[in-house]
């Protein structure tokens, strides 16, 4: 969808409508239609500021799923510079599934590394803290574990109607508690090195 990895999609399946019959010779009636799946539809709005977490632009997003193009997204259309897909309901519900256990797997993977010590994700899903040493700065794997936990939170936020997303992402030095680095996303951007590893554990004293 708007990010490095595809999405999942459910195609939504079309169920017939049945007639019904009242009395033995009775002509049958048909059945009041009940809305499909694809009747569904559920319309989100993908700010600007969230195509630019992930690297994509406007014209990218509506090429790809504009007028039924993908099997993901029933539609998608520009509105300023926002992007608003259209899912049916079953869609829908595979996105936000795929990103939750995104979010999981993730972690999951950023924890498994020698550089992080603790992942901590807000219930809320506004405040991301990683616990980690030094060597997370030569890490371009634990990297990418984190874009993908704050694409991650950005996605799930964005499926709840938050259309104001965001998060606080920090790093604390695993071995002293110190507050390393830390951004409000997406107003401001999170940057780590070594050098800035090392001018805040002396900035606190230590």
């Amino acid at each position: 969808m708007l990010t490095r990895r595809a999405l999942l999609a459910l195609s939504g399946a079309l169920l017939a409508a049945l007639c019904g019959c009242a009395g033995g010779a009775a002509d049958p009636e048909p059945a009041e239609h009940e809305p499909t799946p694809a009747d569904q539809t559920v319309s989100v709005r993908f700010p600007a500021s969230f195509l630019n977490l992930c690297a994509l632009s406007q014209d990218d997003a509506l090429e790809q799923y504009a007028d039924g193009a993908s099997e993901d997204a029933l539609d998608a259309a520009a509105e300023g510079d926002d992007v608003i897909l259209t899912f049916t309901t079953g869609q829908f519900d595979a996105q936000v599934e795929k990103w939750e256990e995104e979010l999981e797997d993730e972690t999951a993977s950023l924890l498994a590394r020698d550089c992080a010590d603790a992942v901590e994700v807000s219930d809320d899903l506004r405040a991301i803290t990683v616990t980690a040493r030094p060597c997370f700065t030569d890490d371009n794997d634990a990297a990418a574990d984190l874009y993908m936990i704050m694409v991650a939170c950005g996605y799930l936020q964005l499926f709840d109607g938050q259309e104001d997303w965001g998060f606080r992402a920090a790093f604390v030095d695993a071995e002293t508690g110190v507050e390393i680095a830390a951004a409000d996303m997406p107003g401001e951007g999170l940057t780590i090195s070594r050098d800035i590893w090392s001018d805040a554990l002396a900035a606190a004293g230590v």
